[in-house]
């Protein structure tokens, strides 16, 4: 026993010897257990921290690269708003008022006034004004629960309540796109007029259609007679107006007139008014004089507004002034 250490455990009921060396070899499959398993664990974390570094790094990647495009896209959007700043002081300047550059959009809009010429353009391309005698509303534009399906879905018009027989009119200038029984969208006998410029307006659940595809409309012209042709639970007039294929709330446009103008510039917001205005104010400007016009006895090239003033009123119900605005 020279040179060893003795270990010795004593108890009540005696006591026992053990060398070092004996507790050396039961101790050393544990400490190699240990070890091994602290080496795979230190291995596995590594190759965790190098998987989570490089995803670390393609995110980064990913957000520069998003940053870049915001950065791109706000470059142009401040362009687009440099040029609109321009348009509004050109057409500021035009209409004679005083470019206020320190106020905002929607407020240099609400300063400009337009001439009676600039308005009756305006009015005659954007809808406005009630295509029937209206009586009430029987179903907003936006989301509701459909009356016979009974799902939810989206109202793209609006539902304007209307005896069966009552005249329906043109809200602006157009030509008509389609007029005949549309079955696939449920509005029945369907008029959809093309005002140009975007603006296009959808005339569902008539009894009877008045104007066929390719007639040129003024505003005012009869388009047909209201009715509950279609999915259509009672006479009624499905009224819809898109921008760009996109649909616009009707309510708005109802109560538009001409003293109130720059109302519409607010309420709705999917329309690029600033542009717009811009364009009619240019198109006004480009008017023929009355000068210029051919004298009396003189013979005049028949005009298209001619030829749908018969085909919307030779129909024997004329539309009331009012929806001039």
């Amino acid at each position: 026993m020279k040179h060893k250490f003795l270990v010795t455990i004593t108890d009540t009921k005696g006591f026992r010897q053990f060398t070092l060396g004996q507790i050396f070899k039961w101790l050393l499959p544990g400490v190699l257990f240990i070890l091994l398993a602290g080496g795979m664990a230190a291995y596995f974390y590594m190759v965790w921290l190098e998987d989570a570094y490089e995803e670390a790094k393609l995110r980064q990647r990913v957000l520069e690269r998003d940053i870049a495009v915001l950065n791109e896209r706000i470059e142009k959007r401040q362009e687009e708003l440099e040029r609109l700043g321009d348009r509004l002081s050109d057409l500021e300047v035009f209409v004679g008022e005083k470019p206020g550059k320190d106020f905002s959009t929607s407020t240099r809009l609400e300063n400009v006034t337009l001439s009676a010429a600039q308005l009756a353009l305006l009015f005659s391309i954007v809808p406005s004004g009630v295509p029937l005698p209206m009586s009430g509303v029987t179903s907003a534009y936006g989301w509701r629960k459909h009356p016979i399906k009974g799902g939810r879905e989206f109202h793209a018009g609006i539902d304007l309540r209307a005896k069966r027989g009552k005249p329906v009119w043109t809200t602006a200038d157009g030509v008509v796109e389609y007029a005949g029984y549309h079955k696939r969208s449920g509005y029945g006998n369907l008029v959809i007029v093309d005002h140009g410029f975007g603006f296009k307006t959808y005339y569902g659940h008539l009894k009877k259609v008045s104007v066929r595809t390719g007639d040129t409309l003024i505003k005012g012209d009869l388009v047909g007679i209201s009715g509950n042709s279609g999915m259509s639970t009672a006479p009624h007039l499905h009224y819809e107006i898109r921008f760009l294929t996109r649909p616009l709330n009707p309510y708005p446009f109802l109560k538009w007139k001409k003293e109130s103008y720059s109302s519409i510039f607010k309420k709705v917001k999917k329309v690029p008014w600033e542009s717009f205005i811009a364009l009619i104010s240019h198109m006004a400007a480009q008017a023929i004089p009355p000068s210029s016009r051919p004298a009396q006895g003189s013979k005049a090239p028949s005009s298209a507004a001619e030829g749908s003033t018969s085909t919307g009123r030779s129909k024997g119900m004329s539309s009331p002034k009012t929806t001039s605005s």
